[in-house]
């Protein structure tokens, strides 16, 4: 029957959806399906509207092209550059780790979060499970052949700002004589050149990209959401607030989830957040370790319920580097966080963001085994807790 449930529940997110994009008609038909699930087996059912940005790479790509500007100023007035790309480059950090800045001015479009709730009588802890619900776009950047190199060219872009701060740095403190022949300044054109060339990339897959179905990513993740719903609804937790969150607007840089941690005055020490993607494919994995500048470890507690319940679920230990899950928010602000993945051997969850994302690739069983994981990993941290 519960097998059935998760079928159905692929079928229509994945099936009769031909996508749920971000800020879109279909994502709203998508939570509106998610809502009415989750009412029937939650009394506590809350649609939370919020607002987002509409594709980030025109943000991001638009701070790579600003280092030509800085390059510009370190001709006439390197101090001035120093200063000011400093600046970009701290702003960039901030607008990439979720905490918007100028990305405030830009136009917003409508998204919204899905959140069941299970209230304790006497809470100690509060457990949020997060599954986006929104599909992505097949890209050039999507591409599976591609995926493996997003983060070493990501860290070259980081590297790229830098080196151009460290040459505005050169000649703002006359470290080179006037006989001595700028080599710096090869270098500081040449990282600019780079920048430039992420930026036409990103450009270019803001224009070209295309909405898939997104099976696998995520509607898998959705579907073992639901699956909690019913489980916990059977047998709610008895010393934990449970929140099962089905987040909007992740291809909008994770707006969703950022929404709901902003929103809330949530104590970050009684509180435990496990996001759930890409569980219809690949094997079965928590995620130890993740992050694509700098790699955070996930918190303790739930890693070690994870590696109590792994053997009966077979799900193995991993560290995600390669994508941005939407943990990613969480990780930022410091609560304590941990993924649920199926991933290929190449670290990244099968199909992800590309055509081949359809329900033909996904296992019902599967998200299943994922869902039944993530609950036993809850009911033990739950029972491991003081």
């Amino acid at each position: 029957m519960q097998q059935e449930r998760i079928h159905n529940d692929m079928h229509y997110l994945a099936g009769e959806l031909i996508h749920r994009g971000a800020l879109t008609e279909q994502e709203r038909l998508a939570a509106v399906y998610i809502r009415n699930r989750f009412r029937e087996s939650v009394s506590d059912v809350e649609v939370d509207e919020f607002r987002a940005i509409e594709n980030p790479f025109y943000l991001f790509a638009s701070y790579y092209c600003e280092f030509l500007v800085v390059a510009v100023i370190a001709v006439w007035w390197p101090r001035a550059a120093l200063c000011y790309g400093a600046c970009v480059l701290l702003t960039y950090l901030a607008e990439f780790l979720g905490f918007p800045l100028f990305s405030r001015l830009l136009p917003h479009f409508q998204s919204q979060n899905v959140v069941a709730r299970f209230l304790a009588d006497e809470p100690h802890y509060l457990f949020i499970v997060a599954a986006h619900y929104d599909s992505g776009r097949a890209s050039p950047l999507s591409r599976p052949a591609v995926t493996q190199w997003l983060r070493p060219l990501h860290l070259g872009v980081v590297a790229c700002m830098v080196i151009i701060l460290a040459t505005c740095a050169v000649d703002a403190l006359h470290v080179f004589g006037a006989d001595q022949p700028p080599v710096h300044l090869a270098v500081r054109w040449g990282a600019v050149g780079f920048l430039l060339s992420a930026a036409a990339a990103l450009f270019f897959t803001a224009l070209t990209g295309e909405e898939i179905r997104g099976a696998n990513c995520n509607a898998s993740g959705v579907a073992a959401l639901l699956r909690l719903a019913d489980r916990f609804a059977a047998q709610p937790p008895l010393r934990a607030d449970v929140w099962l969150t089905a987040t909007g607007g992740h291809e909008s840089w994770m707006a969703g989830l950022r929404h709901l941690l902003t929103t809330h005055a949530l104590d970050k020490k009684r509180t435990f957040i496990l996001n759930v993607e890409g569980v219809g494919a690949g094997k079965l994995h928590y995620i130890t370790g993740e992050g694509m500048l700098h790699v955070t470890p996930s918190a303790a507690p739930l890693v070690e319920a994870a590696e109590g319940v792994a053997a009966r679920h077979d799900a193995s230990p991993a560290r995600l580097r390669a994508i941005p899950s939407a943990a990613h928010m969480a990780f930022a602000r410091g609560y304590q966080t941990m993924s649920v993945m199926g991933l290929d051997e190449t670290g990244v969850p099968p199909h992800w963001n590309w055509l081949t994302d359809v329900l033909t690739e996904v296992d019902d069983a599967a998200i299943a085994n994922a869902a039944d994981f993530c609950e036993a990993l809850l009911r033990r941290l739950e029972d491991s807790q003081p």
